[in-house]
């Protein structure tokens, strides 16, 4: 159905408003197209086709207002929440503080907006106050089924100071307005948990920092959250944000939503904590039974162990890459998925045995309230016990999984680690294809959807995006904008180089040789490293050749990085940066700030993790090709995100250089410089 003319007036006016008003607003065609794209994708004036848009906006497009100033009138107008997602939380704090508030005062529609965290980021009140107090009644029994020990005095004092200052309303209860955070430990047993939480049963509800945001949120137009919290929340039963149906998504930084997603999807237990927890409920069980004068329940702790022991007695014998036992192809050996099986079916028992329980202390609590000193410890210990029970019984459940042949296979592995001088071993498995899981959570289900990033397509395409995410082609909408930059006048210079990048030492000893030459002292460079050992040896090689000041990631925050290197630059002098991953997006260093970007070598993404080495040993097995599907496209991805630190506004200039010659002697150079934005490409004759 096409847009209302109220609608396309509110969309159009808002437009004008920005540009009449806003400081620096220059007019661009590309935002136009995508707020035009936007409007029509979830307007649905595209027939049979999903309310679904990925937009390629480069940096300097204007994307964020474009989404705002076409999204909210529409989201408003449909009664329909608007969900701004993001994958870092600088992102997160630029809608907030500057973002919104601007849209605000052009956005022809009225809206609230709020911050969305996840429910562990508050405090539960009642768990801080029954553990702050004397514990006068039965101290052992607040630290006997909370604590694996009891608590030291500076974390009681911890936790005092934290229910003064909130009682004082000197805070607000999230963890984020802290100074100083309390102990992990500390914050995990007074944290709010859904396992724990009794919502309105609970005497302090009213005063609950989680609920009070949560009210604020219902009453919110705009909600700002990440892909984490979404993610979390959507596949734990939508209990925090809006009903999937009734919202508008927007996937800010869409490019990192398939990695979120990989991670979030992964599980893992150990057989140390497999021990704790059975022990734990155990031990909270005996409680329950004692107070409420009934029969211990059986949980069969010496056969558990038994089967620990088994299980460890193989692990011991696997080889090891790294600490890591992949199985190959997903398939557990028979050995451990015959225990495994048998540890399953007895943690299962143990669980349905608890939930027995649980359910006859509920009853009793009815009949006979308690002493709340009583009450509620054991409470939260009964909640801490059924999600233990529940993630190690969902690992198993999926470790043993059967996958389907139709599909790519689960990854599977073991890994170990050591604490204090004792061997842990942790179970893992883990989806390599999670488009299924997006589609039934979010594609199939929301208002509309957004997914946008300055760089989303690879290799010109966006079939990648498709296959990670689950997205098909012909069902949604997708557009690729223009940059308003002059790219045309920034050389691309592949340098002349003798080593290939596998050569190692030779690379290494060129990359520092050919840095002193080509960086200017007077300027702002940034040089980009594939791995650390290698930016640690060229920093070691040229730092006290080098005549600018150098500044390596890893010797300060990434923060005072920039901040040292800003101020450098304002006073005239030469300042490099040494950076990796996280330099080569999301730094913004405009003007004579960043004048040169030296790139060291291509990423490609080598699998090692679990995951990606499973997947490229499937692809393999089926006769396709996982460098050419995989690594090929992410490296060109990756690599048009490094360029992109150089122009960041319509007057920077300056020059990228690339030290590998694979752009030249490979059969795949040619590839990923056609991707790139129309650069004016060297390549230095050998």
């Amino acid at each position: 159905m096409p847009l209302s003319e109220d609608l396309k007036g509110q969309i159009r006016d808002s437009f004008i408003a920005l540009k009449d008003d806003m400081d620096g607003f220059q007019l661009r065609g590309a935002q136009n197209k995508m707020i035009a794209e936007i409007s029509k994708t979830l307007a649905g004036e595209y027939k049979d086709n999903n309310k679904i848009l990925c937009v390629e906006a480069p940096t300097g497009t204007g994307k964020t207002f474009a989404y705002l100033l076409s999204a909210i009138p529409i989201a408003k107008a449909n009664k329909k929440k608007l969900i701004i997602s993001s994958a870092n939380v600088a992102l997160q704090e630029q809608l907030l503080v500057k973002d919104l508030p601007e849209a605000s005062k052009y956005c022809q529609a009225e809206f609230k907006y709020e911050l969305v965290k996840g429910r562990s980021r508050y405090v539960c009140i009642r768990n801080l106050i029954n553990l702050t107090e004397d514990n006068a009644t039965d101290e052992s029994l607040a630290a006997g089924v909370l604590f694996d020990e009891p608590p030291a005095q500076y974390q009681i004092q911890q936790m005092a100071d934290l229910l003064r200052d909130y009682s004082e309303q000197e805070w607000n209860g999230e963890i984020d307005d802290l100074i100083r955070t309390p102990d992990s430990m500390v914050w995990q047993k007074i944290a709010c948990n859904r396992f724990t939480c009794t919502a309105k049963n609970c005497e302090f509800y009213q005063d609950c920092s989680f609920f009070k945001a949560r009210k604020k949120i219902t009453q919110a137009d705009v909600i700002v959250a990440n892909h984490d919290l979404v993610l979390a929340d959507l596949s734990t039963g939508n209990t925090v944000l809006p009903n999937v149906e009734d919202a508008i998504f927007i996937f800010d930084e869409a490019h990192h939503l398939n990695a979120k997603a990989l991670s979030h999807f992964s599980l893992s237990t150990s057989t140390e904590f497999i021990k704790i927890s059975i022990r734990q409920a155990k031990s909270v069980s005996e409680q329950i039974c004692k107070i409420t004068e009934q029969n211990d329940i059986e949980i069969d702790i010496k056969q558990i162990d038994e089967h620990l022991q088994d299980l460890t007695m193989i692990f011991k014998g696997l080889p090891y890459d790294d600490d890591t036992h992949l199985f190959n192809q997903g398939q557990v050996d028979a050995s451990i998925a015959q225990i495994s099986t048998q540890l399953n079916t007895l943690i299962t028992v143990t669980a349905n045995r608890f939930q027995q329980l649980k359910k006859s202390w509920e009853d009793c609590l009815k009949l006979k309230p308690l002493d709340k000193h009583i009450a509620d410890p054991l409470n939260n210990a009964i909640g801490e016990v059924e999600q233990h029970l529940v993630g190690i019984i969902e690992l198993l459940m999926s470790f043993l999984k059967t996958d389907n042949d139709t599909k790519t296979p689960y990854s599977r592995w073991i890994s170990k680690n050591t604490v204090n001088k004792k061997i842990n071993y942790s179970i893992n498995s883990a989806q390599t294809d999670i488009s299924t899981n997006l589609d039934k959570l979010i594609w199939s289900k929301a208002a509309g959807c957004i997914l946008t990033s300055a760089t989303l397509s690879s290799l010109g395409s966006f079939e990648r995006l498709n296959n990670q995410l689950g997205l098909i082609k012909t069902e949604n909408q997708y557009l690729r904008l223009p940059s308003p930059f002059k790219f045309e006048k920034v050389d691309f210079i592949v340098a002349k180089f003798q080593a290939n990048p596998t050569q190692i030492y030779e690379h290494t000893q060129e990359v520092a040789t050919q840095l002193l030459e080509r960086i200017d002292s007077n300027e702002g460079s940034l040089v980009l490293f594939a791995s650390n050992k290698q930016m640690q040896m060229v920093a070691d090689l040229v730092e006290k050749k080098l005549e600018p000041h150098l500044l390596v990631q890893g010797e300060f925050s990434k923060k005072l990085i920039l901040e040292k290197h800003i101020n450098l630059r304002k006073q005239g002098q030469g300042s490099v940066i040494f950076g990796l991953d996280s330099f080569a997006e999301g730094v913004d260093l405009k003007g004579n700030n960043l004048t040169h970007v030296i790139i060291a070598k291509l990423r490609f993404s080598v699998p090692t993790s679990p995951i990606d080495k499973t997947l490229a040993d499937y692809l393999q097995s089926q006769n396709r090709n996982p460098f050419m599907e995989i690594s090929l496209p992410d490296a060109s991805l990756k690599l048009i995100q490094a360029c992109g630190r150089l122009i960041r506004t319509e007057t920077d200039s300056g020059k990228i250089t690339i030290f590998d010659n694979r752009m030249v002697t490979k059969f795949y150079g040619k590839q990923l410089l056609n991707a790139l934005p129309n650069y004016n490409i060297i390549i230095e004759q050998p």
